[in-house]
C-alpha cells in the first residue's frame, strides 16, 4: 500500500510550509532522499505536522530510508491527530488495507526466522521497532477517513463514501455514500464519480438510472479512471444506458487496458475474438488475455484454458490447458479444480493419476460443485484415487443430491437398497428414485420400476412398472429394455408374451447390453422361442465374446470346434478357448490344454498343455485333475510321479467322477492306467 503522490512525484499539502519543511522537500525534488529525510526527521521531532506527514511518506516510500510501513503509520498518526487531513486520509487507507513490508525485508524476515527466529525477532525489532506488517482496523479506518473528509479533503471525502457504500468500519448507508460523493464529485474526483456511477447503475440508495450512471462514468473515464472506463465499455456493449456501440466499448476498454487494468485486457481480447467493434485477431486476443492471466484475473485464465483444451482461436495444446485450469484451480475456482480433476482421471494434458483426480474433485467439492460431489461418491464407492468408502460416498452423493443433481440421487438410491454405506431403507430409496424420474433420469424411472415389480417401498404395481421402464427405454436407456424382456418373459399376471419379450430383448442387444445378447443367444440355441437358429445363436454368442464375457469365449469356441452354426474351423476354437482361459474360465482352460496336447488347431505344445490342466484342476474341474494325474503317472509333460498322480486322480474321485476312481484302482494295483491323449474337449455344462 503506497500513499498517493503529487502529479510531480514530490510529496505535497495544503497550507503553509515553514521554511526548513520547504528546504527538505527541495532536496526530495532533486532525488536527494537521505538530504529530505535528514531534514524531515529533525523538523519532525519538534513536533511539526506537516514533516511529519512528509516523514510518513519517506518511510512508506523507502526514500532516504528502509521501507518501513509501520514507522510511516507511526508519523502519520501524529500528524493526523494534530490535525493534518492527508495525514488522516494516509492514515485511514493504510488502516482499511492493511499492508506488507516492500523491497524484500518480509523475505528477509522469514528466511532469518527460519534459521533461527529469535535472533530474527530481536534484529527485526531493532530495525523495525515499530513493525514490518499494519493488520487491517475498518473501524480506525473509518475514523481517519471522516476526519478528512469534514476537513474538506476530496480524497478523504471519497474514501469515505466508498466506506459507507460496502459497510466497512460502518453501518451500510448510501445516502450517505451518494452524500460524500457529491461533495467529492464537485471537486473533481473521478473516484467520487465512479462510485456515484455504481450507485445508479445498480440502484443502491437510488432509483436505478442507467443514463445517469452513463454519465457518471463518462466524467471518471475522461480523467483516466480505469474502473470507470471498464464500466462505461460494459454498458456501450450492452447498449445499457446508452446507444449500442461496440467500437466505442472496444476504445474504452483499450484506454484502461493500456494503463494495466485486467478486467479491460479481458474484455478487449472478447471483442478481438468476436470481431465486435474491430477487426477480429486471435493473436492479439490471446496476448491481452496472457496478459490480464499474469495478474491472476481468473475469467482471463479460464478462457485460456479452454482455448487450448478445444484449440479455438489457438493451437490444440492440452498440455497448456493443464496449466491454465491449474493456474485457476489454485486460485481456488471450483470449476477449475473440478476440470482439473477430470484431466488427472483421464491424463489429458497431465499425468493420469486418479489420486490426484481425487484430491482436486475434493476441493471442487467442498466449494460445493455439485458434479464433484457426485464423482466424488464413485470414487468412494469404488476406490477409485482413495481408500473405498460406501459412506463417504453417501455422504457425497447426499450433498450433490441436496443441490438437485438427479444422478446423484439415484446413486444414494441404489445404496440405500443395496443397505451399502447406508441403512437398507426402501422407502427413502423409492423417494429419491421418484424425484430423479420426476426429472428425467432413466436410471431411476428403471429403478423405480423395479420397486413397483418387487413391492419394496412403494405399493406393488406391474403396470407402474411396465410404464416406468417403457419411459425409461424411450429415452434410450438399453438396461430399461432388458427389464421389459424380462417383464413380458414372465408372467405378472397377464401371461407372457415371448413375442414382445424377444423384441425388447433384441433392441437391448444391439443397444450392447450383454445380458440380453447372452440371452438371446441361449434361445436361439435351445429353440425357447421357437425353432433352434444355431447362426443367430453363434451371431449372439460372438457380440458377447467380442465384448470380453469369458463364458460367451467359451461357448463360441465350442461351437467352432464342433462346426454348431459356424463352419468347423479348430484354429478359431483354439483363439476363443484361449481367450476365455486367460479370463479364469475352469472349462476353457481345460479345452485349450487338450488342444494344446493334441495339437488340433495350434501346434502341440505338451508344456503348455501341463500349465493350463494345472489351471483348471486347481479350479476343481475333475475333467482336468484325472488328466493331469494321467499325466504324472506317465511322466508325460512333467516328471514321472506316482504321489503326484494320487493327489489328483484321489481329488477327481472324491467328486464321483467314476473314470478317476478307475484310474486310481488302475495306479493302486501298479498298472500305469491309459494316456489322457484321448481326451475330448468338453462342451458348457450349463448356462452361459
Amino acid at each position: 500500500m503506497n500513499p498517493e503522490m503529487s502529479s510531480a512525484g514530490n510529496p505535497v499539502r495544503r497550507g503553509a510550509v515553514i521554511r526548513p519543511v520547504r528546504a527538505a522537500l527541495a532536496s526530495y525534488a532533486q532525488k536527494d532522499y537521505a538530504s529530505a529525510f535528514r531534514r524531515l526527521a529533525a523538523v519532525a521531532a519538534t513536533g511539526d505536522r506537516e514533516a511529519q506527514y512528509q516523514l510518513g511518506l519517506l518511510y512508506a516510500r523507502g526514500h532516504g530510508v528502509v521501507a518501513s510501513l509501520g514507522d510511516a503509520v507511526v508519523w502519520f498518526r501524529r500528524a493526523a491527530e494534530q490535525g493534518h487531513a492527508e495525514a488522516q486520509h494516509q492514515l485511514g487507507v493504510i488502516c482499511l488495507h492493511g499492508g506488507a513490508p516492500q523491497g524484500g525485508v518480509d523475505r528477509w524476515y522469514d528466511g532469518a526466522a527460519h534459521i533461527d527466529k529469535d535472533t530474527a525477532d530481536r534484529n527485526c525489532e531493532l530495525l523495525f521497532p515499530n513493525g514490518i506488517r499494519v493488520l487491517p482496523n475498518e473501524s480506525e479506518a473509518f475514523h481517519w477517513c471522516h476526519a478528512a473528509a469534514v476537513q474538506g479533503l476530496v480524497e478523504g471525502q471519497a474514501a469515505l463514501g466508498f466506506m459507507y457504500a460496502r459497510g466497512l468500519g460502518c453501518e451500510l448507508d448510501y445516502a450517505q455514500a451518494r452524500h460524500w460523493y457529491l461533495k467529492a464529485a464537485e471537486q473533481g474526483s473521478a473516484a467520487a464519480e465512479l462510485g456515484l456511477g455504481i450507485l445508479y447503475a445498480n440502484g443502491f440508495g437510488v432509483e436505478t438510472d442507467l443514463p445517469t450512471a452513463a454519465a457518471w462514468y463518462e466524467k471518471a473515464a475522461a480523467k483516466g479512471q480505469t474502473e470507470a472506463q471498464v464500466a462505461l465499455g460494459l454498458m456501450y456493449a450492452a447498449g445499457q444506458g446508452v446507444d449500442t456501440d461496440s467500437a466505442r466499448a472496444v476504445s474504452l476498454f483499450q484506454q484502461a487496458a493500456e494503463q494495466g487494468n485486467p478486467r479491460a485486457r479481458y474484455n478487449l481480447a472478447v471483442h478481438l475474438l468476436r470481431g465486435d467493434g474491430a477487426p477480429r485477431n486471435p493473436v492479439m486476443a490471446e496476448t491481452y488475455l496472457r496478459q490480464a492471466a499474469h495478474q491472476n484475473y481468473l475469467p482471463a485464465i479460464m478462457s485460456l484454458a479452454r482455448m487450448y483444451s478445444l484449440g479455438q482461436d489457438a493451437t490444440l495444446n492440452q498440455t497448456e490447458a493443464a496449466a491454465w485450469y491449474r493456474a485457476a484451480a489454485a486460485s481456488g475456482d471450483i470449476e477449475a479444480q473440478f476440470t482439473l480433476g477430470a484431466l488427472h482421471a483421464r491424463g489429458e494434458g497431465v499425468l493420469r493419476r486418479l489420486s490426484d483426480a481425487a484430491s482436486w474433485f475434493e476441493r471442487a467439492a467442498a466449494g460445493g460443485h455439485a458434479t464433484a460431489q457426485f464423482n466424488l461418491g464413485v470414487f468412494y464407492l469404488q476406490g477409485t484415487g482413495v481408500e473405498r468408502d460406501p459412506a463417504k460416498a453417501a455422504m457425497w452423493y447426499r450433498r450433490a443430491a441436496e443441490q438437485g443433481l438427479a444422478v446423484a440421487k439415484t446413486n444414494l438410491a441404489q445404496l440405500h437398497i443395496a443397505g451399502e454405506g447406508v441403512p437398507r431403507d426402501y422407502e427413502t430409496a423409492a423417494v429419491l428414485l421418484r424425484q430423479a424420474a420426476d426429472a428425467g433420469e432413466a436410471e431411476a424411472e428403471t429403478g423405480l420400476g423395479l420397486l413397483h415389480l418387487q413391492g419394496h417401498g412403494v405399493d406393488r404395481d406391474p403396470d407402474a412398472a411396465e410404464s416406468l421402464f417403457h419411459r425409461a427405454a424411450q429415452r434410450g436407456y438399453s438396461p430399461a429394455l432388458l427389464q421389459l424382456g424380462h417383464f413380458y418373459s414372465e408372467n405378472h399376471g397377464r401371461g407372457t408374451n415371448y413375442t414382445e419379450a424377444a423384441r425388447c430383448y433384441r433392441a437391448a442387444a444391439e443397444a450392447g447390453q450383454l445380458a440380453a445378447q447372452l440371452i438371446l443367444a441361449r434361445n436361439n440355441l435351445l429353440g425357447t422361442w421357437g425353432a433352434r437358429d444355431e447362426e443367430e445363436a453363434a451371431a449372439w454368442f460372438r457380440r458377447a465374446a467380442e465384448a470380453g464375457h469369458a463364458g460367451a469365449q467359451f461357448q463360441l469356441g465350442t461351437m467352432y470346434c464342433t462346426g454348431q452354426g459356424v463352419s468347423r474351423d479348430l484354429a478359431e476354437a483354439t483363439g476363443w478357448y484361449r481367450r476365455a482361459a486367460e479370463q479364469g474360465e475352469r472349462i476353457a482352460q481345460y479345452n485349450l490344454a487338450v488342444m494344446l496336447f493334441k495339437g488340433d488347431g495350434i501346434d502341440p505344445d505338451i508344456e503348455q498343455a501341463v500349465e493350463w490342466y494345472q489351471k483348471a484342476a486347481e479350479q476343481g474341474l475333475p475333467e482336468a485333475q484325472m488328466a493331469l494325474g494321467d499325466l504324472y503317472a506317465a511322466g508325460r509333460g512333467v516328471p514321472l510321479d506316482r504321489d503326484a498322480a494320487r493327489n489328483w486322480l484321489e481329488k477327481a474321485a472324491a467328486q464321483g467322477y467314476a473314470a478317476a476312481t478307475a484310474r486310481l484302482s488302475a495306479l493302486t494295483g501298479n498298472r500305469a492306467p491309459r494316456p489322457a491323449s484321448g481326451a475330448a474337449p468338453l462342451q458348457a455344462r450349463s448356462g452361459v
